[in-house]
């Protein structure tokens, strides 16, 4: 073991059973939620006509980067040590810097997956696929999307805080991957490739 690994060792056992517990619960309710929104998005596609399978792709796309675990609730180092202003004792913060430092890990992977979301949202232009091979493509991602979602929910249960926090960097990363880019613009492709950067150093 190296001296990275064994800080990153060392700031995982300092998590308190309740705190990692607290994290994989909040984890555990956005899958769920995710995956009943992913139903949703595949029962309406057979329906949709052609015109609105761009605007369908962007609010797929956005759904599933909404129900991502990057929110303070499903971070046990957050749960644990952020009622202090000063992030005292945190070992996230000592390892990959404070969140709200502006070259922390965090801050470097928040700022590119909002400025991801921001290209979906504003990206009004019209694909550059048929609609037919837009109805291919669609329809796996979103099945793709509810299997890696199980995939993680499957994993939480046994998992160590440690294990966590890979499964949580794995995790969105395999889920930007599943934002159809072909049917966007090439912005969108650029900024998820920003995203799975700064996810190198997210744990």
């Amino acid at each position: 073991m190296d001296d990275r690994a064994r800080e990153l060792h060392a700031a995982a056992e300092a998590i308190s059973p309740v705190s990692l517990q607290e994290a994989k619960d909040a984890i555990a309710g956005s899958c769920q939620e995710y995956r009943r929104w992913a139903d949703l998005f595949s029962r309406r596609l057979d329906g949709l006509p052609d015109e609105k399978l761009h605007q369908f792709a962007r609010a797929f796309s956005l759904t599933m980067l909404g129900h991502l675990p990057t929110r303070p609730g499903t971070c046990p180092f957050c749960i644990q040590y952020g009622r202090d202003r000063a992030c005292a004792g945190c070992g996230y913060a000592a390892t990959h810097g404070r969140c709200d430092e502006d070259d922390s890990a965090f801050i470097l992977f928040i700022e590119a997956f909002q400025e991801l979301g921001r290209a979906i949202y504003q990206d009004t232009g019209r694909m550059c696929f048929s609609a037919d091979e837009a109805r291919h493509i669609l329809p796996s991602c979103i099945q793709s999307s509810i299997e890696a979602v199980l995939q993680m929910e499957q994993a939480l249960a046994s998992a160590s805080t440690l294990d966590l926090m890979q499964l949580k960097a794995k995790h969105m990363g395999k889920m930007v991957d599943l934002i159809p880019v072909q049917l966007l613009s090439q912005e969108v492709a650029i900024r998820r490739q920003k995203v799975k950067s700064a996810l190198r150093n997210y744990w």
